[in-house]
């Protein structure tokens, strides 16, 4: 019997202290190779010409821990909708790899203590399939889920090309109405794929792996958010065309340079932007970096995150009747509580204090409402603060899954293709 409960104390004891030291992850993002302008695009058959792709991609954490921690990532293949497929031969649980090359942050550096590298695919793991792949880092001690990421594998069968078309929609607020048509033709020699079984057309901002735009011959006429138009148009020419509309245009993302150490010094305490941004509407100064963030510039005794404290004043028009965030390169996109910004009745202006890793970031500011039962945000809008402009340089990136019948069938990508308003077909 007392053998028994010191069996448990000791068991009790090791799960509390796995409990606490898991590692916490304050930044996951993913990019081809290893440049980081490049989207996460892995081609299977890379020895073909293809506009967009690399022969790997690059999963990048920066986290804090006692000690450089045990950790894994998986591998799960998902639904061209990122649904995780549950066929055991797509989806396999030893699909994992521990191989992660470790740096060390810098010295001085409060809010990360190390900085992990995974190839994928690489001796470990593989990506046996074509699609969507969710790759998920664990504590190899407690197997908690520590951080996610988007990847996507391409097995080049077709060619696929982008024509933008401007368009308009009704926006909520007082801005322009300008929106985006943007049509997927996708083109294969024999026409034996194009028929039934390439189905779906996904568009994503590049950079912005969270919010697809999907024309589909099989998924719901609600999957796009409020607005959102999407029709399949049929085969056209040699090529089955995949259209979706009414996107607003949004801006030209700002940039906050925190390279420049004697603007955004380290000093342990939050940082204030020199000038508050202001609302616009068409209006940008500088082009971004297509929505990535940059850091080849900082030097690794100084690639270390910032507090900075950002502020936005609202006027002309006040502060909004809805949530604000702050929406960028790094939280990935997409935005949660933290990134919340209150309103300073004092200062008149929105604040929010964060970590921001140095380099060239890129963002915006959006409206929505965060749900106090889920602790999601709905209704994420870029119209009040930032407006539309057809002038932006933002590309868009459209993949072509194809019904794949081996393995019990999947969704596979035959088709990649990038584009923006700059460089389009028509």
């Amino acid at each position: 019997m007392i053998g028994h409960i010191l069996v448990c104390i000791l068991l009790a004891s090791s799960a509390c202290m796995s409990q606490d030291e898991i590692p916490t992850v304050r930044m996951i993002r993913a990019y081809g190779a290893n440049n980081e302008m490049l989207p996460p695009i892995v081609m299977l058959n890379s020895e073909l010409e293809h506009d967009v792709g690399s022969s790997y991609a690059t999963i990048e954490f920066d986290l804090t821990a006692p000690t450089i921690p045990n950790v894994y990532a998986r591998a799960t293949h998902c639904t061209a909708d990122w649904r995780p497929d549950e066929n055991g031969f797509l989806t396999d649980i030893t699909n994992r790899t521990s191989i992660v090359d470790w740096t060390l942050a810098p010295e001085r550096s409060k809010y990360f203590k190390y900085r992990g590298k995974i190839k994928i695919p690489n001796e470990q793991t593989t990506l046996k399939f074509s699609g969507n792949w969710l790759i998920t880092l664990y504590d190899l001690n407690t197997d908690a889920v520590i951080g996610t990421t988007r990847i996507f594998a391409v097995n080049q069968r077709a060619s696929m090309m982008l024509a933008f078309m401007t368009d308009f929609y009704e926006p909520l607020k007082r801005v322009s109405s300008i929106a985006y048509t943007i049509e997927a033709t996708v083109t294969e020699p024999s026409g034996k794929l194009l028929t039934n079984n390439v189905h779906n057309v996904s568009f994503y901002r590049n950079n912005r792996w969270n919010e697809a735009f999907i024309a589909s011959e099989r998924a719901s006429w609600n999957i796009n958010p409020r607005g959102v138009g999407s029709a399949v148009i049929g085969i056209l020419q040699g090529g089955k065309v995949f259209r979706v509309s009414r996107l607003p245009a949004q801006n030209e993302y700002r940039v906050l340079d925190l390279s420049d150490q004697s603007r955004y010094p380290f000093t342990g305490q939050p940082v204030r932007m020199p000038l508050s941004d202001l609302r616009r509407n068409g209006m940008f100064i500088e082009r971004s970096n297509d929505g990535a963030l940059v850091t080849n510039m900082i030097s690794s005794l100084y690639d270390e995150y910032v507090p900075v404290e950002i502020l936005l004043d609202p006027n002309p028009g006040g502060p909004s009747q809805d949530d604000v965030f702050v929406v960028g390169s790094f939280n990935n996109w997409k935005p949660d509580r933290s990134w919340m910004m209150y309103f300073d009745e004092e200062l008149r202006m929105y604040r929010c204090r964060q970590w921001l890793r140095r380099g060239r970031q890129n963002y915006l500011y959006a409206t929505g409402r965060l749900s106090a039962d889920s602790d999601q945000i709905l209704d994420l809008s870029f119209e009040e603060f930032e407006g539309n402009t057809a002038s932006a340089s933002n590309s868009f990136v459209a993949f072509a899954y194809y019904k794949e019948f081996d393995f019990g069938g999947y969704d596979g990508i035959v088709a990649v293709t990038a584009s923006n308003i700059y460089s389009n077909g028509r």
